[in-house]
């Protein structure tokens, strides 16, 4: 069973400019939240295989991305 929001949010992701939007703006977080994983990497110093790690995973988020 859907909460309230559930079929609220799909019944506006059949607009397809909301649908674009709302995509975009998930991708966008997806995106931060890599950035901020190696900012928080690079202040605590990790290893260098652990920073090399979160780059190539944002690299393939990108190309994922790009298709």
């Amino acid at each position: 069973m859907k909460t309230n929001y559930e079929e609220y949010r799909d019944k506006q992701l059949e607009n397809p400019e909301f649908r674009l939007k709302y995509l975009l703006a998930k991708e966008k977080l997806n995106l931060e939240l890599l950035l901020d994983s190696i900012n928080d990497a690079v202040e605590k110093q990790s290893s260098p295989q652990t920073l090399k790690r979160r780059i190539i995973k944002m690299r393939k988020h990108i190309v994922a991305l790009s298709i």
